[in-house]
């Protein structure tokens, strides 16, 4: 078994910074590639999801929930839900979030405008 001043060692040798920074920097161009990819269709949504808040006169601090909501269908997309899961996902969302005080109708404009998600 080893002591604890080896498996410190062990540690010390993992974290150096040169070795992180050199993992890092050998892996950065596929970082930024896979961000800059997420990260366009993201702010697709939220610009189209600003348009509907500003039509329906949301102000201020209540618009991060809505934002919150967008980002989180956003997620389940991302990772492979799609048709009737994503809708489910959808539903379930619009449900948490109408629980947190967010207008109904407006959650499901944004779904439906955002993403072409009918919530009954």
């Amino acid at each position: 078994m080893r002591t604890d001043a080896d498996r410190l060692e062990k540690y010390t040798a993992k974290y150096v910074p040169a070795t992180v920074g050199l993992k890092i920097a050998s892996r950065l161009a596929t970082m930024k590639t896979g961000y800059a990819a997420g990260i366009s269709q993201i702010v697709a949504y939220e610009l189209q999801t600003q348009g509907i808040l500003n039509g329906s006169g949301v102000a201020g601090v209540s618009r991060a929930g809505y934002y919150n909501f967008v980002r989180e269908i956003a997620g389940k997309e991302q990772r492979g839900s799609a048709g009737a899961g994503l809708k489910a996902d959808a539903v379930i969302l619009e449900t948490k979030y109408v629980a947190y005080g967010f207008d109904d109708g407006i959650l499901k404009d944004i779904a439906l405008t955002v993403f072409g998600i009918t919530i009954p």
